[in-house]
C-alpha cells in the first residue's frame, strides 16, 4: 500500500530528507530508533545473518512505503538489516512521537497506516509456513507469484526481476538448489527463463 506524504505531514513530523547510495546499510539489526523511515525513492533490501552467516532476505522494499515501523512503533530492537539495493534512494525521517502523535489525530492516515503493518505481519507469517511446510519447489513459486502480485500483473507474463542469489535469500535454499529446481521448473512449464530471465 503506497503513501503519499503531504506537506502538512512532513512538517509536524519534522521530517528530514537524506540520500544513500547502493550498499549503504540504512539501519543496522537490533538498532532502537527515534525516527520513522520512509522511502520515497529506489529499493531496499531487509537481511538477516542466520547463524552460519548465510543471508536470508526477508523482504524487499520500493518506493512509497514506510519501513521497520512495527518495531519503531513499539520502541522494539530493529529486526534486520536495511541496504540499498538501487542505485539511489530517497529516504525521508519523520519524528517518531510527532509521527504517533500525526496518527491520533488523523484517522484515515491511521487507519492506512494500520493496514500496511497487518499486510507485512501476515505475509511474515505466510513466509514462516513457506519455509516450514513448503517443498523447494512451492517455496520458489509462492515467492515468485508474490512479486508479481505486487507488480500490479495479474493475468499476463511478467518478467520478475529477482535473481537467484535473491530467491535463495528469500526462500532459506542453496542457491544450488535454487537453480536446479528453476530448471526443473521451466522443464514443467511453470515458468519461462529467457535470456536468463525469469517470466511467469
Amino acid at each position: 500500500m503506497e503513501f503519499i506524504l503531504d506537506e502538512d505531514l512532513l512538517k509536524t513530523t519534522k521530517a528530514e530528507k537524506k540520500i544513500f547510495y547502493k550498499g549503504d546499510i540504512v539501519l543496522n539489526e537490533a538498532d532502537i530508533c527515534l525516527f520513522f523511515y520512509f522511502l520515497k525513492e529506489g529499493e531496499l533490501s531487509v537481511f538477516n545473518f542466520t547463524e552460519k552467516g548465510k543471508e536470508l532476505l526477508q523482504h524487499k522494499v520500493r518506493g512509497g512505503h514506510f519501513f521497520a515501523e512495527p518495531a519503531i512503533l513499539l520502541g522494539q530492537p530493529i529486526p534486520g538489516n536495511v541496504e540499498v539495493c538501487s542505485d539511489k534512494a530517497h529516504i525521508i525521517k519523520l519524528n517518531r512521537e510527532l509521527l504517533i502523535q500525526y496518527l491520533k489525530e488523523h484517522p484515515e492516515f491511521l487507519f492506512k497506516f494500520a493496514t500496511s503493518v497487518a499486510q507485512k505481519s501476515l505475509k511474515k507469517s505466510l513466509l514462516l509456513k513457506q519455509i516450514v511446510l513448503l517443498n523447494p519447489e512451492e517455496r520458489i513459486l509462492h515467492q515468485l507469484r508474490d512479486i508479481k502480485r505486487e507488480s500490479g500483473v495479474v493475468h499476463e507474463k511478467v518478467m520478475i526481476p529477482v535473481t537467484r542469489k535473491e530467491i535463495s535469500h528469500m526462500t532459506g535454499l542453496r542457491i544450488e538448489t535454487v537453480i536446479r529446481t528453476i530448471k526443473k521448473m521451466e522443464k514443467d512449464e511453470k515458468l519461462e527463463i529467457v535470456n536468463g530471465k525469469i517470466f511467469l
